[in-house]
């Protein structure tokens, strides 16, 4: 199966996996995020990425507030540098919980960004490298090409839920398919 052509916003050049997605258009470069950085925030952010390329390419796409990378879909992202760490996220087709996620959200149908922060290269460890492996693997899209790819459609009680998706059964709406 050919993967769809990405489409590429006519004002900034960024690439989604659906025309006229939500996005910034204030293209920035990597190296003016980490301008006035700590140094061991951007050690810590190369070695994410360096984690990501392991299993392939991935584009960087830097806007003012933050890093996404991307294979074919986007599967995680760096916020701006804080003082003394990084607020960044991965995206799964499953919730995981660890002491290690701030929050894990979920996202209709079958999302969940798990929200992290890293403080220097040494959290880019074995553990979050297999979370980041999978998140590849969803940003490829084999959760739309292999059907035992696993996805969790109902959220556990743990995972933030946002309030229109919690109030869909009481409408008689599948909470899955809220926009």
């Amino acid at each position: 199966m050919g993967e769809t052509p990405l489409w590429r916003c006519p004002r900034c050049g960024q690439r989604f996996v659906a025309r006229n997605m939500p996005h910034s258009c204030d293209v920035r470069s990597v190296d003016e995020h980490f301008a006035a950085a700590a140094a061991p925030l951007r050690a810590a952010f190369d070695a994410l990425v360096a984690a990501a390329r392991e299993h392939g390419d991935v584009t960087l796409n830097a806007t003012k507030s933050r890093i996404t990378l991307q294979v074919h879909g986007r599967f995680a992202a760096v916020e701006r540098p804080r003082r003394d760490h990084l607020d960044a996220h991965l995206v799964l087709t499953r919730p995981i919980r660890s002491a290690r996620f701030r929050r894990v959200e979920y996202v209709p149908p079958y999302y969940y960004v798990h929200k992290f922060r890293l403080c220097g290269p040494q959290d880019v460890d074995t553990e979050l490298k297999a979370w980041l492996a999978e998140a590849y693997q969803m940003g490829r899209r084999r959760h739309v090409t292999d059907p035992a790819w696993p996805t969790q459609r109902q959220p556990p009680d743990w995972v933030a839920v946002p309030r229109e998706v919690a109030a869909a059964p009481a409408r008689g709406d599948d909470p899955s398919k809220v926009r």
